[in-house]
């Protein structure tokens, strides 16, 4: 298996806020494995969005692709 850097799980904590369980919405019960993992994806998300924007010339607006 190999091993996930540190600085990896650092940016994870520091990134990847999960709000308190009140704030959950519905649709998601009460499984904080679930909700852990889609935050993770959506913030996964942003920041891609984020880096390839920062990269990019003149921004990227999907609806006007």
């Amino acid at each position: 298996m190999i091993e996930i850097p540190q600085i990896v799980e650092d940016l994870y904590y520091d990134t990847v806020l999960i709000p308190d369980p009140k704030d959950w919405p519905e649709y998601l019960g009460s499984d904080p494995l679930v909700v852990r993992s889609l935050y993770s994806f959506y913030y996964g998300l942003r920041l891609g969005y984020q880096l390839s924007e920062a990269l990019q010339d003149k921004p990227f607006i999907p609806s006007a692709e």
